[in-house]
């Protein structure tokens, strides 16, 4: 167990190291040669960790003032370093990089003064016998709390990564609520400002991210599928959910803007001077395949205008289960985001070549290609914004549970 310690504490401080190094290349020379040999280490600390933390149930010699610092830190990294994770920075990663390897170097030290010999965990720190029946009751009291919070921890620390990955981080889940990021593109004169928006969030969140929008040669992108031939038979709007939440629906945001259609592009002129012009820069609901439109239906049906939630759910399962097509997910993500997201930067030739800002404030799953074809035209990064979009503090969680159980709420 001891050398397995000090490999924990080695592979602590070697991460950090790496670390380091892997976020200087990529901020200055743009090179994630070292991000593999980063990722390698931290997983393998992680695991040597989880070891190490179990080997307190068996082993009484481990010194928990060297290494109770240590989890803390694992665990604080799991919720991304809350409050203090500022991951609109650039150099946030860089920073809580180096407070490792402080962290790493001070515990070490602190062994040093503990044994008078080595920085590394040493013999005579292991004398006796390792197994105590009171040590290993100790241990299972006291993780009768800190296993559900590990668990908890654990599992927030996934859901963040597979939201931040699925949107390239333009939505970010933190314990205060969920974030939704702006970032903004420069290329010489011209800018362009993608939006991450999401269909349910504060109304303060809406109204703040409108306001942004300035006036003078700014074009919005618009996002919103037409129907010409009325295929959606069923009321397809999250007002209800939003209700349920307390919060509010984006059907209900409206641009302060002049709208004007694709012909404009092609004139000198822009609207008014005060406010930006709109473009509509869907496609039609007709572009669908078939069945992407009837499991829309059906979600309409079953779990937007469903008066329990939880019934909506079951319902929706079990008509998917006799209609749905299994390479059903392949062909939706296709309707919802590739075709959409090639109508969408199908507009920006002309625009650029007409306004000096364009925003699109899209749907952040749509984000990440729409970020790909701006970088490809040469736009950089200049600016990043986050807003608060759902505060996790102010849902009415009572509401949420009778209509999650079916409760009567009269």
């Amino acid at each position: 167990m001891r050398k397995l310690a000090n490999l924990f504490l080695i592979l602590f401080v070697v991460s950090a190291v790496f670390s380091i190094a892997d976020e200087l290349l990529q901020l200055f020379l743009a090179i994630p040669v070292l991000s593999w040999v980063h990722q390698f280490c931290r997983l393998s600390y992680l695991c040597l960790g989880t070891i190490v933390y179990l080997g307190f149930a068996f082993n009484r010699h481990l010194p928990k003032v060297i290494f109770f610092p240590l989890f803390i830190w694992i665990f604080w990294g799991l919720i991304g370093h809350w409050p203090f994770d500022g991951r609109d920075s650039e150099y946030s990663r860089l920073f809580f990089a180096c407070g490792q390897l402080i962290l790493g170097f001070a515990i070490l030290q602190l062994n040093q003064q503990i044994n008078h010999k080595s920085t590394l965990l040493g013999p005579s720190q292991f004398v006796g016998p390792a197994f105590s029946g009171q040590n290993l009751l100790r241990f299972c009291l006291v993780n009768v709390l800190v296993l559900p919070i590990a668990l908890t921890l654990i599992s927030y620390s996934f859901v963040d990564r597979l939201i931040e990955t699925r949107t390239a981080g333009f939505v970010q889940l933190k314990p205060n609520g969920l974030y939704m990021t702006e970032r903004i593109y420069q290329q010489e004169d011209k800018q362009i400002r993608l939006a991450g928006m999401i269909h349910l969030g504060e109304e303060d969140y809406f109204s703040d991210l409108t306001a942004s929008f300035p006036g003078g040669r700014t074009l919005i992108l618009a996002e919103g599928v037409t129907d010409t031939d009325g295929l959606m038979t069923e009321h397809f709007n999250y007002g209800k959910i939003a209700d349920l939440l307390g919060l509010t629906s984006q059907e209900k945001v409206r641009f302060k803007s002049n709208l004007i259609d694709v012909t404009d592009l092609d004139l000198e002129t822009t609207g008014s001077r005060d406010i930006p012009d709109l473009l509509p820069a869907d496609i039609d609901l007709k572009q669908f395949d078939p069945r992407t439109i009837e499991v829309l239906n059906a979600l309409a049906k079953y779990i937007l205008n469903a008066e329990s939630l939880t019934d909506g759910y079951l319902a929706f399962n079990q008509w998917s289960q006799n209609h749905v097509d299994p390479n059903i997910n392949d062909i939706i993500m296709n309707d919802l985001i590739d075709k959409r997201n090639r109508s969408v930067v199908s507009y920006l030739p002309k625009a650029l070549r007409k306004y000096d800002t364009i925003v699109i404030p899209w749907g952040a799953l749509h984000m990440k290609g729409i970020e790909q074809a701006v970088l490809k035209k040469g736009f950089q990064l200049a600016e990043t914004r986050e807003r608060l979009s759902i505060d996790f503090l102010l849902l009415p969680y009572d509401r949420l549970w009778k209509n999650l159980i079916g409760a009567d709420e009269s």
